[in-house]
């Protein structure tokens, strides 16, 4: 049938433009949206509002196709549109469908259904009916409306799926939310929807034109108005039979009651005359239930026999008093769908006065069956959970169960209870579904008759299934199953023993299982329907709220007695627990209380008030804070100045902050170590951090916390704030020493080159093509100034280089002390004549005087270093000699003393302590073990003498003591730092006293001991060539310098030298002075050229008498190709392989001077090492003594080596 209505459909629909909505197929939804709707139970038709045809439906689903009189209207040509048209109700419902929007019309009553419109697209009108009375239709859509939202799908109340007959069982659906069913009993009148106009009402000041008057007159024709059937029936109906008369002679006061009566939409009936002559409009007829048509016309004795006497007394009430009277929730058995249905009305009798002062009544009826049965119900229910609700245990429970069902009710008529057998307490587990050995007890009965057998009292899993035929299904489900007569589920003691007891035959009942969880089946139910009342969707509701609250009770008290026993078992448990708990609290608070007392940290416990709790040992040795305690005692021991920042952070403490802070103690701090020479003290800090205990609602009860001692690390920071402010300084001072020492060389380099510049500029008035020259005598000894200025300020620049040397010697520890047997007196004024000339040009009076201890002692011969003693003598004496030159009292006294013990600093000398990392080395084993002996050495000046301020600069390195010092006096501020230093070094001080115009008096002592006269071959003079001394000119030193440049010098014995030097000007030089002294000179850039000169020479093997006659060679340590330590080696390997004859005299001539690198030049086989600068006055006695070396050495080797 379904193809057949699609071709008849679309022959009528009228083609449509795909264009227009794509979503659309052929004019019409596409074909999912039609098959969805064939699937659907509910009556469905579907309108094109957009065709000029919209009254003519595209489609309609089978389901309403199954309605008669609406399949002929739609079949397939059996009703034409002609005669449909003609049908004024069908028309009405054309009207509604095709011109009511959504929510003016929500819904409309034709044949049985009630229906509701949808639009899509503002195009596609669905319309949908549904099954049921008006009433149940709208509470129904209302409980929809109304349902929680759960987050799940939920079954719409009162859209009933139609069941075919042939349908075995009725399962109710198991996922409607309990509060979508409670929902369905709530409590509500239920009403018809009101009838809403089209359009707004207006209502007219008169209404003159007859149409308008016929509209509201019942018993006019209207022509645009299709009367409705129950219309037609009134105005058709015999009413000359009855004491009304026909209509044609009813008064106007009876037309227009019965108008009214028409025109009420409620059910409502009205009684005429004496005789009481009932009439009644359309809605009255679901009241009449079968009566209608038979009740109209009728007296009401006649029309409502069975309950005329109930209505007596309102009739006789109305009589006598004219007041109205009303029934409510009066119950009513009337014969409607096929069954004597149970209902409840709320009825009023209205009396009013009709024709000849008669007295009519105007009787409205209210439908309240719903609301009666659904207290009913709720009330069954709420006394059946008080009932149940209270059971400790299963058998209590089955118990409890019996006595609520005793009670008699119209919608539980009988009842049978089954239980599992056994203790279901202990065997809950096992009570599944899937057990196949289950037995059953029989717990009671209620309202079955005595002469009922066939109910088992007991039955096992297979005999249950002759009892219940579909038993094995049934236990399965988990939801109520209907039971019914017509399928054959319904067990036969209903139909064969329940008809006698109600008098009529019982066709259905209900399977409920009874179940403490999803999977676990105690017992059931067989419970009887009420057969006056359908069995409908709040019957489902019931009985599923039922079963819901049977399940939850019997877990309750199934589960109530483990309960018991667990919470008996978890007690023990937890009584355990607690103990064990306890004893873990308490060995933790042990274990915490000795951690706490052997921290290396104090740790506290202060109360709000200031008292403190607790604090471990290690708090009282950091604070010094007494073993007695009082409410804020313990800021006795903080530093005053620090209270203030105390109080802040302890206010913090109390407002429930955290704090981090660290604060001072009264206490000092001092330890025992020193670190760099400076002794660790100061003031005692600690690092506090403290949290407070607060409980819940944030109350501070008490403070916890912890101190650390950080006293060394504050003091560590502050020494190296003071390192590093002496390193920046130390970088200053190293600054002004560049510039200082950069002048101090700059100055006599100017002079050595303005003498050069003048020496050149003077020697071409001289050029002639003669060999002998004569120079006048005043160029002469111009030349001999420019010379002394040359020596002079180059020995002023190696003074100043040696000094540089001493410090990065002192600064890496590598100058050494070497003690030998000197006589300090001797030695001492020695040393003083190399002042003589500088003294005797600035008119100084310089005198050596010794002191009375010095003679005490006896002191004569003693081990000390004199290099390094006499550097600082005439460090000092320098110094002294230019702070005198300006002054008008020029006097300098050295003073000389000695004693047993280092002197301490006096009134007039204040010594400089030591420094820590000075170590003394008079006490190693090269001094021997002569009595020790302190030699005292005063030098005192008459200059202008030093202030506080300058005192505190001396002995620093880098310093001078004023910026002015250099301009002035010149140095480069390294000479006392050097002296102080090396005083430390030979075990002993320095110090000074000095006043402003007064003069100063330098000051220091060293470490000496006791030795013998050393014999003679132990001390010559070579000793004193070990002296690295300072070069000041002396007189002697000026005449032998003016006389060796005036005159010839003497002439040496013709040497052959072997210069080896990669630079070629110190090459030219040193040649041209050598053969200026009478040397023949040969030249290489390079060890491998010395090698080469070496084969032609009188030293090589076999060219002994007729190779070169080489005397001595000197060579440079630093050269490419070949450097001269590497050239040595390999002269020394060809002589003692014999391949040079004898001993070849090299002498190094290198700026090495550092004692390291003299020692490996003479270790890789350089006999003599001259350091740059030199002179050759100095130079050639070497070169004489090496080549008598040589000569001696080749004759032992000779002689060792006979051919």
């Amino acid at each position: 049938m379904s193809g057949l209505r699609r071709s008849t459909v679309e022959r009528v629909a009228p083609e449509m433009d795909l264009e227009e909505e794509p979503a659309i197929n052929n004019g019409r939804p596409s074909l999912e949206l039609f098959e969805l709707l064939d699937i659907d139970d509910r009556p469905t038709l579907v309108f094109d509002l957009t065709n000029p045809s919209k009254e003519t439906p595209i489609y309609y689903n089978a389901s309403l196709g199954k309605i008669p009189l609406l399949g002929l209207k739609l079949g397939d040509g059996v009703l034409s549109t002609a005669a449909s048209s003609r049908d004024m109700e069908y028309k009405e419902f054309l009207k509604w469908a095709i011109s009511s929007q959504d929510g003016r019309f929500p819904h409309m009553s034709y044949c049985g259904l009630w229906w509701s419109t949808h639009t899509l697209r503002n195009r596609w009108r669905i319309v949908t009916g549904a099954e049921g009375d008006e009433y149940e239709y709208i509470s129904a859509k209302r409980r929809q409306s109304e349902a929680p939202k759960l987050g799940r799908a939920h079954t719409a109340v009162g859209t009933r799926p139609s069941h075919s007959p042939s349908q075995s069982q009725t399962k109710f659906a198991s996922d409607d939310s309990l509060e979508a069913q409670i929902a369905a009993f709530r409590l509500r009148e239920g009403r018809p929807p009101p009838i809403s106009a089209t359009g707004p009402l207006v209502a007219p000041e008169s209404i003159q034109d007859s149409e308008s008057l016929d509209r509201l007159d019942f018993f006019r024709a209207y022509p645009a108005t299709v009367p409705s059937s129950h219309h037609k029936f009134f105005m058709e109906f015999d009413w000359a039979a009855t004491e009304l008369g026909p209509i044609s002679s009813w008064c106007t006061s009876l037309r227009r009651k019965v108008t009214f009566l028409m025109s009420d939409p409620r059910p409502a009936a009205m009684f005429w005359g004496k005789q009481r002559t009932m009439m009644y409009n359309e809605p009255y007829m679901y009241v009449t239930g079968q009566k209608h048509p038979g009740m109209m016309g009728k007296i009401f004795s006649e029309a409502w026999g069975e309950i005329e006497g109930d209505f007596i007394p309102a009739f006789e009430k109305a009589y006598s008093t004219g007041a109205s009277t009303v029934l409510d929730d009066a119950r009513f058995y009337i014969e409607r769908h096929g069954y004597l249905e149970e209902t409840y009305y709320s009825i009023a009798m209205i009396p009013f006065l009709g024709d000849n002062d008669e007295i009519a009544f105007y009787n409205p009826v209210f439908d309240t069956t719903r609301q009666v049965i659904s207290d009913r119900r709720m009330a069954f229910l709420l006394r059946s959970g008080q009932y149940i609700s209270s059971s400790r245990d299963p058998q209590d429970f089955w118990q409890q169960l019996i006595f609520s069902l005793q009670a008699d009710h119209p919608d539980l008529p009988y009842a049978v209870l089954y239980s599992v057998h056994g203790d279901v307490s202990e065997s809950v587990s096992e009570a599944s579904d899937n057990s196949q050995n289950r037995n059953w007890t029989l717990h009671g009965k209620i309202r079955i008759p005595d002469t009922c057998s066939d109910i088992p009292i007991a039955a096992t899993e297979q005999s249950m299934e002759l009892f219940l035929p579909t038993f094995s299904e049934l236990v399965k489900s988990e939801s109520p199953t209907l039971l019914r007569a017509e399928d054959g589920s319904l067990p036969h003691f209903i139909t064969q023993h329940m008809a006698t007891q109600n008098g009529e035959t019982e066709q259905s009942a209900v399977f409920l299982p009874i179940r403490s969880t999803a999977d676990n089946l105690l017992g059931f139910l067989i419970l009887g329907l009420n057969p006056r009342k359908r069995f409908d969707a709040d019957y489902r509701v019931f009985i599923e709220l039922l079963t819901r609250q049977l399940a939850t009770s019997l877990a309750s008290a199934v589960l109530f007695e483990e309960e018991i026993r667990r919470a008996a078992r978890d007690r023990k448990i937890l009584t355990k627990k607690l103990a064990l708990q306890t004893h873990e609290a308490l060995e933790n608070e042990s274990r915490f209380r000795r951690m706490a007392d052997l921290a290396p940290v104090g740790m506290y416990h202060i109360e709000p008030n200031g008292m403190i709790v607790y604090c471990n040992e290690n708090y009282h040795e950091l604070t010094g804070h007494p073993h007695s305690f009082a409410p804020m005692s313990w800021l006795d021991v903080l530093f005053e100045d620090d209270l203030p920042l105390m109080a802040q952070e302890w206010a913090k403490l109390l407002t429930g902050e955290s704090v981090n802070f660290e604060i001072r103690l009264r206490r000092p701090f001092v330890a025992e170590d020193l670190v760099d020479g400076e002794r660790v003290e100061g003031y005692a800090w600690l690092l506090a951090a403290a949290y407070p205990e607060r409980t819940n609602d944030g109350t501070v009860v008490g403070i916890l916390g912890c101190i650390t001692d950080i006293s060394r690390q504050k003091w560590m920071e502050g020494f190296q704030k003071r390192k590093m402010l002496e390193a920046m300084e130390l970088k200053r001072q190293q600054e002004n020493f560049i510039d200082m020492t950069s002048h101090e060389m700059r100055n006599p380099l100017s002079a050595i080159v303005q003498c050069a510049d003048w020496i050149s500029a003077s020697l071409p008035q001289f050029d002639c093509d003669q060999n002998e020259v004569i120079i006048p005598r005043d160029v002469m000894e111009g030349y001999a100034d420019a010379t002394e200025t040359i020596v002079l300020c180059a020995q002023h620049q190696k003074r100043i280089i040696d000094d540089v040397l001493t410090l990065s010697k002192l600064d890496s520890d590598l100058l050494i002390i070497t003690p030998i047997d000197v006589q300090p007196k001797s030695t001492i004024q020695a040393s003083l004549k190399m002042f003589d000339f500088e003294v005797q040009n600035n008119g100084i009076d310089l005198r050596f005087q010794v002191d009375d201890s010095y003679s005490q002692l006896a002191v004569d011969w003693v081990k000390l270093d004199p290099s390094r003693l006499l550097q600082v003598l005439i460090n000092l004496v320098t110094n002294a000699i230019k702070f005198t030159t300006t002054e008008s009292q020029k006097e300098i006294v050295i003073k000389l003393g000695a004693s047993h013990e280092p002197p301490s600093s006096s009134s007039s000398i204040e010594y400089l302590p030591r420094s820590t990392n000075r170590r003394d080395m008079t006490r190693g084993s090269a001094w021997g073990t002569g009595e020790p002996v302190y030699l005292h050495i005063e030098v005192q000046d008459s200059g202008r003498g030093l202030d506080d301020v300058e005192r505190t600069l001396l002995f620093k390195r880098f310093s001078q003591t004023s910026p002015r010092t250099h301009v002035q006096y010149g140095g480069s501020g390294l000479g006392l730092f050097i002296c102080r230093q090396l005083t430390e070094l030979q075990g002993g001080q320095i110090g000074v006293t000095s006043s402003i115009g007064v003069g100063s008096t330098f000051a220091f002592y060293v470490r000496a001991r006791r030795c013998l006269r050393p014999t003679a071959a132990q001390y010559t003079p070579s000793s004193a060539d070990r002296l690295d001394l300072p070069r000041v000119m002396s007189p002697d030193m000026v005449e032998k310098l003016r006389s060796s440049t005036l005159q010839q010098s003497q002439p040496y014995s013709p040497k052959h030298v072997l210069v080896v030097e990669d630079n070629v000007v110190n090459q030219k030089v040193l040649s041209r002075q050598l053969q200026s002294a009478g040397c023949i000179v040969s030249v290489a850039n390079h060890g491998r050229e010395a090698l080469a000169f070496l084969e032609k020479s009188r030293f090589w093997k076999g060219l002994e008498t007729t190779g070169i006659d080489l005397s001595v060679i000197l060579m440079d340590l630093e050269m490419p190709v070949m450097d001269g330590l590497t050239c040595v080696k390999m002269i020394r390997k060809l002589q003692g392989e014999g391949q040079i004859s004898g001993h070849v005299p090299v002498i190094a001539v290198t700026a090495n001077a550092r004692s390291e690198q003299i020692s490996t030049a003479k270790e890789s086989g350089m006999d003599s090492v001259v350091t740059k600068p030199f002179r050759i006055p100095d130079l050639l006695p070497e070169m004489d003594k090496q080549i008598k070396n040589g000569l001696e050495r080749g004759l032992e080797i000779s002689a060792s080596n006979p051919v």
